[in-house]
């Protein structure tokens, strides 16, 4: 009789970031506790498609996927109406913190420091120039339901704006428009949890004030540190804020929270429930520094999974 958890290792999906999140699914595959689990890979295919009997075999999924239609409450969607168990958040909060625009609208109404900043999506996209003039260059274009920085510009000149929104909107029917701060602190805390949260030391992504583009994140990354050089304050505030967010939104399982620091002044950017989980990803390491090491904090995340 076999006693191992059965987990679904769901991967691909029809996304920007099928390719990342094939190289999630890797590492989970290469250091899952086969001592307690066996996988049966569930692969989704670039236009969405997938062996759905698996399913039926399976006691929880884990979610190796990134992006929109995997990250946005769909999958988790899909698979609550099945009774099927699943890692990260749930519906709600999947699809709060995949949507910039209502994720900063969330983090603004428990006075959380953001960023100033704009949704715009076909019918208003006339006043893209007027808003930016306002509130004043850099500001960064972006995909309003994205991740990994794809069809992310930083724009410096107004005569690179139209350029920007155009690329921005291959992604997504919605942009959303943000002021770039000066020269900032890329700070990124690791959570896990449902009710009970371990916090993660703040770490930093070395970046110099540099955009952090898709390319950076997965095949060229900056240096990274999991003890941002931080006074004790400004650590409490971050661990503080983090929860708070966490909370707010609803997220369980486990999440990445980024901030910015420029001039010192703290700002949250923003919350990824499935975050990277690549070999050179910050948020297993975040949790490696604080003695969760990368098979101990797969079985964690799947039995927090079975919690729900």
């Amino acid at each position: 009789m076999n006693s191992k958890i059965r987990v679904g290792l769901v991967y691909g999906g029809e996304s920007p970031e099928h390719d990342v999140s094939l190289m999630t699914a890797k590492s989970i595959r290469e250091n899952i506790d086969a001592n307690q689990f066996e996988i049966i890979d569930i692969f989704i295919d670039k236009s969405g498609k997938m062996d759905e009997s698996l399913l039926k075999n399976i006691d929880v999924a884990f979610l190796a996927v990134h992006g929109p239609n995997c990250e946005d409450g769909k999958l988790q969607k899909y698979l609550e109406d099945r009774n099927i168990k699943h890692t990260g958040s749930g519906v709600k909060a999947s699809l709060i913190n995949m949507d910039k625009v209502s994720m900063h609208d969330a983090f603004k109404t428990i006075e959380l420091p953001v960023v100033e900043y704009n949704g715009f999506d076909k019918n208003n996209i006339d006043s893209t120039k007027e808003y930016v003039e306002k509130i004043g260059l850099p500001v960064f274009i972006k995909p309003n339901n994205g991740g990994s920085s794809i069809g992310m510009t930083k724009v410096d000149t107004i005569n690179n704006l139209e350029k920007a929104i155009h690329e921005a909107f291959k992604y997504d029917d919605k942009i959303i428009i943000e002021k770039a701060v000066v020269k900032p602190r890329e700070i990124e805390v690791g959570v896990l949890g449902n009710n009970d949260l371990i916090i993660s030391e703040p770490g930093e992504v070395l970046s110099n004030g540099e955009f952090y583009s898709y390319e950076t994140k997965y095949f060229k990354p900056f240096r990274t540190t999991t003890n941002a050089q931080l006074s004790e304050d400004q650590i409490g505030l971050i661990k503080n804020q983090s929860e708070k967010a966490y909370r707010a939104t609803g997220c369980r399982g486990y999440a990445r929270i980024d901030f910015f620091i420029s001039q010192n002044k703290l700002y949250i950017n923003e919350i990824n429930t499935l975050p990277g989980f690549t070999a050179i990803s910050m948020y297993p390491k975040l949790m490696a520094n604080i003695g969760v090491g990368y098979k101990e904090l797969i079985t964690k995340i799947i039995n927090l999974a079975l919690e729900n």
